[in-house]
């Protein structure tokens, strides 16, 4: 567990039932990347760090906690260099549950809405350039 940088400011924490399923999902599926994987005394993957773009997330080994089967809970992630069509196209074509597909909102953003490998309703969106 050496070499482990942690950001400055707010760092999201997501409980899960598998961190090796998750992070898995997010590096492969989500393109996120990944930082490092902490596992207990035993091997079992406890914590695992992820990021996207410039943003730092950590996964948290919590079944309790997680969503349950059938459940959710929203969160958000805005991109900021990544281009939101070709990012939406590249996560269809890998099969993601899309539940709401990329549209323009009358707010300025461009989002869609995916169920990751956890229950968790992940919103994608984008500020519209005009």
């Amino acid at each position: 567990m050496t070499n482990q940088q942690f950001p400055k400011g707010i760092l999201p924490v997501l409980p899960v039932a598998s961190i090796d399923k998750t992070a898995d999902y997010y590096v492969d599926t989500l393109t996120f990347k990944e930082n490092f994987r902490q596992k207990s005394p035993e091997g079992v993957s406890i914590n695992a760090q992820l990021t996207f773009e410039e943003s730092t997330l950590m996964l948290n080994l919590n079944a309790e906690q997680a969503p349950q089967e059938g459940g959710g809970v929203y969160f958000w992630i805005r991109l900021y260099e990544t281009d939101i069509e070709v990012y939406y196209k590249n996560l269809v074509a890998a099969g993601v549950n899309v539940v709401d597909e990329l549209k323009d909102q009358f707010w300025g953003d461009r989002s869609f809405v995916i169920k990751d490998c956890n229950n968790y309703f992940i919103a994608f969106n984008q500020v519209i350039q005009k």
